[in-house]
């Protein structure tokens, strides 16, 4: 893989209340996009299911771990989520194997 291909895809998954989805399809739509300048981002994909309640996915693409580390760490990452619905979300960190 090239250095600018995924080597680390972190997934977030919650579920919320029908009227709560609305307001996280906005804040998602209208994010500030603060993760964007971080070192080894290389995007995102936010998916929902269509039913009450509502599961959000939210996957990043990282160029490594170390990169990501560093992103969760950052004052960006603790402004972008504090008071956030996804508080609870289960969090997982993939390496990437194949394509």
């Amino acid at each position: 893989m090239s250095s600018t291909e995924p080597t680390v895809v972190a997934i977030s998954r919650f579920t919320v209340s029908g009227p709560a989805a609305q307001h996280i399809e906005n804040r998602f739509a209208g994010r500030p996009r603060l993760v964007d300048r971080h070192q080894g981002f290389l995007g995102c994909e936010v998916l929902k299911t269509g039913n009450d309640p509502v599961t959000f996915v939210l996957i990043t693409r990282w160029t490594s771990r170390a990169n990501l580390k560093a992103y969760l760490q950052s004052d960006d990452f603790r402004l972008v989520h504090s008071g956030s619905e996804e508080a609870g979300a289960d969090f997982k960190v993939y390496q990437l194997v194949s394509r």
